[in-house]
């Protein structure tokens, strides 16, 4: 069993790999997070072998442990790391490493990796202390070794030389290694083994040689490792040459490659490799001087529909409608465009020549059309899709891919929001979504600091015109008498995932402000708050129990308002947190009756308090008009179900009369009392003066 010592800062990643090792049959006799304790235990406890991650914690990175060990130490060291960027290599190749493995891998890769670290390690050390068992070891390696005297003449060849060279041992045998030996670079960069150089001294012997290509009579070529090493015996110098067939390995890189830069499911680029595309065309752009520069355009798609295909017949058929997408736009591709798959049925393209928008938005609609085409999943079923397209033109002012990418995005988003099957980014666009961004950092700095409170608008008795509760209304100050609009920020916190932690600041402010007009004796009334549909679930039973206990409150003097639509989402589970609250104690009522689903089927199953109908029926509220027919119509619902009605948004003297009339029983607006402080309300109560036209008494 072999034992690897690992050499990794993370402390997860660490355990991870000594888990995949240890399933693989390896011992992890130790791991070690900076490279001075690595060098250290490592020196001490002599593994077989050792995997070094390259950036370590401390002041010493992975491949000066690696030299230091090296420098005193024959160990094997493999570099498993995500840094593969040229310099990062050219400092590795001193410490003279076994392998790399780049980061994410798998098990097989992984054990690849090391087995040929561990026989290559083994190999050597068997070379070096057994010269004299030459010939024997050569016979048994997975390498080709070929041994030349100083005329060039082979004078041994072991079994895998034999191999790889497609010619006998017997044909092989005396002849010059120049006939047999011929290279090429594998790539452009390399350079070309010149193996009749090194046998007339006219060629120093190098350190490493690029990937050479072994050109074989009547094959194909075969891309090898060459290594090459002088050999003494006495007064005679011999050239050992081996040779290791890299297609095996070669295939294996170029599968890292694939994973890490093309889409599995697709095998399109992924984002990674569309960024890099992209990147290349902004500087291939930025480079053409004296010329105005050809524009390109970035196209990103989104595919709408999938989650009903995975939920309905299984995320195959999602899988199978994304892979059919993408052939039908690459239809529309031309041959120097990148189409990329960023995941989740959601795409980028990379159109090489922008000059005549026209033309790409007409090759944008053609692609629209096509993927809104039936898609075939079985032979007596078809499936379809739908889609959305933001266009940003480059290059403009971009510097960064990542940018164009962006704007993409949000005018993407823009399609979406405003049912548009494609837009095109414009820098007004930019502003307002870096507006947005601000306001969103601003807006969370306000929940955290909890400058955001609540204000309170009295409920009325339309018969007494006296106070009977309160609806807390979230209200943002910037100044004492200036505030930032509900309108601007309560959409932005549902959009942006803040509105769970607005609402808990609400239910507690509410909560402390129940308390303070508890101590005053101000009670008798209860506040209702505002429940967003995050909000509404089974953990603000909790919240609200843990509430009312910290201070001291009764279920009743809280009440929850909803929305028609949070209340028609997931009507069973719904139903029953409803059941829950109204068996606690809570009051519960439907704020903005009449806008949403208004479905009386379910309504009269819902456990009800209050209906509040919207302040839009109430603002024209005249005799003979809709409005009217409208609020009569849900006035007389709400009492044959049982409930109170509130009027919402009562501003004249009009439509309090027309209300009273009416018989509705609540109203709430400015004609009584514009929504305030608690202090206010404090006040008001204490010193016995009415609130405004609404009675405090």
């Amino acid at each position: 069993m072999s034992r690897v010592f690992i050499v990794e800062d993370e402390v997860l990643v660490a355990r991870d790999i000594k888990s995949r090792l240890e399933k693989l049959g390896y011992q992890v006799i130790g791991t070690a997070a900076r490279g001075d304790d690595a060098v250290s235990r490592v020196l001490s406890e002599r593994p077989d072998l050792i995997l070094m991650d390259i950036n370590l914690k401390g002041d010493m990175d992975g491949i000066e442990a690696a030299d230091r060990i090296r420098a005193e130490a024959d160990l094997p060291i493999i570099f498993c790391t995500a840094y593969s960027n040229d310099e990062t290599l050219q400092r590795a190749k001193v410490t003279v490493p076994y392998g790399y493995v780049l980061k994410p891998f798998d098990n097989r890769e992984l054990e690849i990796t090391i087995e040929i670290a561990l026989h290559k390690h083994q190999m050597e050390v068997a070379l070096k202390a057994a010269g004299v068992r030459l010939e024997a070891t050569l016979q048994n390696l997975d390498d080709g070794v070929l041994t030349v005297d100083q005329d060039g003449v082979i004078v041994l060849a072991n079994p895998m030389a034999v191999q790889l060279l497609g010619r006998s041992k017997a044909v092989l045998m005396g002849l010059n290694a120049e006939t047999v030996l011929q290279f090429q670079p594998l790539n452009s960069t390399g350079t070309v083994l010149d193996i009749p150089g090194l046998l007339q001294g006219q060629t120093a012997l190098p350190v490493s040689f690029d990937r050479q290509a072994l050109l074989r009579q009547g094959q194909d070529s075969l891309p090898v490792d060459v290594g090459l090493n002088w050999f003494s015996q006495g007064e005679t110098s011999l050239l050992v040459i081996s040779l290791r067939d890299l297609t095996t390995q070669i295939a294996q890189e170029t599968q890292l490659v694939k994973t890490a830069f093309y889409d599995d499911l697709t095998s399109l680029p992924n984002r990674q490799l569309f960024l890099d595309r992209l990147t290349t065309r902004l500087i291939s752009t930025r480079g053409e001087d004296g010329q105005d520069p050809v524009p390109f355009v970035v196209v990103i798609i989104s595919i709408e529909g999938l989650s009903v295909i995975n939920q309905a017949l299984g995320f195959s058929a999602g899988d199978h409608a994304i892979v059919e997408v993408a052939r039908r736009i690459q239809r529309i591709a031309q041959p120097d465009d990148t189409l990329s798959h960023l995941g989740g049925g959601r795409f980028a393209l990379l159109r090489s020549d922008g000059r005549d928008p026209g033309l790409v938005l007409q090759a944008v609609e053609s692609a629209q059309i096509l993927i809104h085409e039936n898609i075939e999943w079985t032979p007596d079923s078809n499936v379809t899709v739908d889609s959305h397209c933001g266009l940003v033109f480059g290059p403009g002012e971009y510097v960064a891919a990542t940018d164009l990418v962006r704007d993409g995005e949000t005018a993407l988003g823009r399609a979406k929001t405003e049912g548009l099957a494609a837009v095109v980014f414009d820098v007004a666009m930019h502003e307002k979504a870096k507006a947005m961004l601000l306001m969103r950092t601003k807006l969370q700095g306000a929940i955290d600091q909890k400058v955001l409170r609540p204000y309170f608008q009295p409920i009325v008795d339309l018969k007494t015109l006296k106070i009977v509760s309160f609806e807390a209304l979230v209200r943002w100050p910037i100044s004492d008498d200036a505030f930032i609009a509900p309108d601007e920020f309560i959409p932005l916190a549902e959009k942006s995932g803040l509105v769970l932690l607005l609402g808990d600041l609400m239910l507690e402010t509410v909560c402390q402000q129940l308390k303070a007009f508890n101590s005053k004796a101000i009670d008798g009334f209860s506040i209702a708050v505002n429940i967003s549909s995050e909000q509404f679930t089974a953990a603000l039973v909790d919240r609200l129990d843990q509430l009312i206990s910290e201070y001291d409150l009764q279920p009743e003097q809280i009440g929850l308002e909803i929305t028609e639509s949070v209340a028609m989402k997931a009507i069973d589970s719904n139903l029953k947190l409803l059941e829950t609250f109204r068996t606690r104690g809570h009051k519960i009522s439907v704020d903005d009756f009449g806008t949403g689903y208004s479905s009386l089927a379910y309504l009269k199953r819902f456990p009800l308090d209050t209906l509040k109908i919207d302040r839009a029926f109430i603002q024209e509220l005249a005799p003979d008009t809709d409005d009217f027919i409208i609020a009569k119509a849900i006035i007389d619902l709400g009492h044959s179900l049982g409930l109170k009605i509130v009027a919402e948004g009562v501003e004249t003297q009009a439509q309090l009369t027309l209300l009273q009339e009416l018989g509705c029983d609540l109203g709430q607006g400015f004609y009584f009392q514009k929504a305030s402080t608690g202090e206010m309300i404090s006040q008001c109560y204490e010193r016995g003066l009415p609130l405004g036209r609404a009675q405090t008494l």
